[in-house]
């Protein structure tokens, strides 16, 4: 009788496999909007722009999503991540879950939570995703409603994450954090433990995918985000990224590559009209999968956004403390006069602070040696 194969913990599955995707050059995710559609209109969502009916009839029918996922399978891909928009406004949803459950994917789904049903989620039940990934904007329904600009949400929120805590279904919460619930930050978490859930919170709003910079009115300051991640401290860095020396002992980039991201390796990204790249947010190069394959597409673009190079003599290209910035040249253009390569006041600022704040945490620690 042949000896059981040894168990690993998930994570190790998952480090394991990305590695050795990142050294062959296999994807092995791919993240699909499957519909800019949404019930609600949230103030940060970087979607919302394309949330027009006139764009929404141009999406990828039921026959093309699944023909892209054969495709994505025969490429090796593993994990799968439906995203919108709201993919449950899409009134095939469950066909389109089903089939890809089929083809033997791990599934992550990011949805509102305000459209589940009984029945809805008695079938996610029967045929459970990998993870469910929920927003939760705030912990009041007047701040949540404000947030999402439709009444009601919060209370279909609410109903939602409860059908699916009933049925043991695998959720995950996150909360962006922003100037409309900052007061509510300690509540949010309370609120999200209450439900025996993990609170998770993150301050990255960019702006929205046309170059809208409507979300970014909603940031916090640099100040207030170092505060969040790292807790109360009365330290003012230098936060000028065209005077940064070397003292905080971060290393320069060792390259001229404008993605340091990872972007262009394991993860393929398609949006709702059907047309591949490499991340949400680069909008060139992408490639019409209703003209052309998944492998084509990918060896079309990603050769293109490994190989893109700083050009200019800016700070970002030697920045020491890049490791820390939130900077997404992709979509940094809107914020600089259409100039990616230049740095993004907010997001140049709060890495020097960060910086500057992980530096103090060490002279503590070391006691100034």
């Amino acid at each position: 009788m042949p000896k059981p194969l040894p168990m690993i913990e998930y994570k190790e599955f998952s480090l394991n496999v990305h590695t050795h995707a990142a050294h062959t050059r296999t994807v092995v995710t791919a993240q699909i909007e499957l519909t800019y559609g949404c019930n609600l209109h949230c103030v940060h969502c970087y979607t919302d722009c394309y949330n027009r009916a006139d764009l929404i009839k141009q999406e990828m029918s039921y026959k093309e999503i699944t023909r892209i996922l054969d495709q994505l399978a025969a490429e090796g891909c593993l994990w799968v991540c439906f995203t919108g928009g709201e993919i449950f406004i899409r009134k095939d949803f469950l066909d389109i879950y089903a089939y890809a459950k089929q083809k033997g994917f791990l599934i992550t789904l990011f949805t509102n939570g305000t459209l589940f049903t009984e029945a809805i989620a008695d079938y996610l039940k029967e045929h459970p995703p990998f993870k469910i990934e929920i927003s939760c904007h705030a912990a009041t329904e007047e701040t949540f409603d404000r947030i999402t600009q439709v009444r009601g949400s919060f209370q279909r929120f609410m109903k939602g994450v409860r059908l699916l805590l009933e049925r043991g279904l695998p959720i995950k919460i996150k909360t962006k954090a922003m100037t409309l619930n900052r007061d509510e930050l300690d509540q949010i978490q309370a609120l999200v433990e209450g439900l025996g859930l993990q609170f998770r919170l993150n301050s990255t709003i960019y702006p929205r995918l046309n170059g809208d910079l409507t979300p970014t009115r909603y940031r916090l300051s640099p100040d207030e985000i170092v505060e969040l991640e790292f807790g109360p401290e009365d330290l003012e860095p230098e936060t000028s990224c065209t005077s940064a020396d070397q003292s905080f002992g971060f290393e320069p980039p060792p390259d001229d590559r404008l993605f340091r991201c990872g972007c262009g390796t394991t993860g393929v990204h398609i949006n709702a009209w059907g047309q591949l790249g490499a991340c949400t947010w680069v909008s060139e190069p992408r490639v019409d999968l209703r003209q052309q394959s998944v492998a084509a597409g990918i060896a079309e673009v990603f050769p293109q956004i490994r190989n893109a190079q700083y050009q200019t003599e800016t700070p970002c290209r030697t920045c020491h403390v890049h490791t820390l910035c939130d900077k997404m040249p992709a979509i940094a253009g809107a914020e600089t006069d259409g100039n990616r390569e230049q740095p993004v006041t907010h997001f140049c600022e709060l890495a020097f602070k960060r910086a500057a704040r992980l530096e103090s945490i060490d002279t503590d620690r070391t006691g100034g040696t």
